[in-house]
């Protein structure tokens, strides 16, 4: 059976708290703002041109989770951008604050969203704008944890080499240019599936619409796809294949074609707050369960969950 879905953009999907938020301040450094503070100013090229760069981590204890490797891929992208950042130890101190802020009032799991752009057009010695927000975990991606997703294969366009050769592309760079990735979601969502899975025009598996796609070949094995081919280089997937052996699982990265997807031991998406969720469904043709989901979730540290099977 196809499991229900959410158009991403519906309140559902939404934490009932609202996000804290922290900003720089000239003064002070980093603290806390009511979430309507004005801090885009209407020349801001993030509003206007998505030119930016901004990184998501789920919150562990006081923390960010893997805080150091995830502002190392921001400095890549912003790199890529020909952006400058505000010094390390800031951003970390704001996502800090935001992580502070947030757990003054919840203890309910949560993530951070780290965001800088390049600043105001018209006023480029103004410098970048940076600010974090931490936000709730929504109950809907809480439950995909336990029953699994479907999802719809659609097409990237490009073949899996050609990012490579087009570094304007930006291939493998976290940009706040994500209208592509959110309409891909929501076109899924209309189809009645719950997240999409882009598939290069020379017919290999590249990435989920937000996520990295991570499979088992073999109940042995795990395998991801190789970043050459401009996906984004997952925190989450690195950090999961360094502890794969743990679990007595080998890993590996490689390309795979849809079909070979479709027999793989096992499938799954993960992203630094989602975690790893099992995909039930690809295009409406199911694919196998795996039992390592558990023990997966479980080494990544994220909430225990028991996987539904329909």
């Amino acid at each position: 059976m196809q499991p229900m879905s959410t158009n991403p953009a519906t309140a559902s999907e939404v934490h009932p708290l609202e996000p804290v938020l922290a900003v720089l301040d000239p003064v002070t450094g980093s603290r806390l703002a009511q979430l309507q503070t004005p801090i885009l100013r209407a020349d801001e090229v993030a509003a206007t041109h998505g030119d930016g760069a901004f990184e998501s981590m789920h919150v562990r204890g006081q923390s960010a989770w893997l805080l150091e490797a995830h502002l190392r891929r921001l400095s890549h992208s912003a790199a890529a951008l020909s952006l400058t950042l505000p010094p390390r130890d800031t951003l970390e101190q704001l996502v800090l604050t935001a992580i502070a802020g947030w757990q003054e009032r919840s203890d309910a799991e949560a993530g951070v969203k780290l965001v800088c752009a390049r600043g105001p057009e018209y006023a480029p010695e103004l410098g970048p704008t940076a600010y974090a927000l931490a936000f709730g975990v929504s109950d809907t991606l809480i439950r995909r944890r336990r029953t699994g997703i479907g999802v719809v294969s659609l097409s990237f366009g490009y073949p899996a080499a050609e990012r490579a050769q087009a570094p304007w592309l930006l291939g493998g760079c976290k940009t706040l240019s994500y209208a592509g990735n959110m309409t891909a979601l929501r076109h899924a969502a209309v189809a009645g599936f719950d997240d999409a899975l882009f598939i290069s025009a020379d017919g290999y598996v590249l990435e989920g619409a937000t996520s990295t796609v991570v499979w088992a070949p073999n109940p042995g094995m795990l395998c991801t796809t190789p970043i050459d081919t401009g996906i984004l280089a997952s925190i989450t997937a690195e950090y999961l294949f360094e502890h794969a052996p743990e679990l007595g699982l080998k890993s590996f990265r490689r390309l795979i074609t849809l079909p070979e997807l479709l027999a793989a031991d096992g499938v799954w998406l993960c992203s630094s707050v989602r975690g790893i969720i099992e995909v039930t469904s690809i295009d409406s043709c199911l694919t196998r369960r795996s039992p390592l989901t558990p023990r997966l979730t479980a080494l990544l540290g994220f909430p225990k969950s028991t996987t539904e099977v329909f």
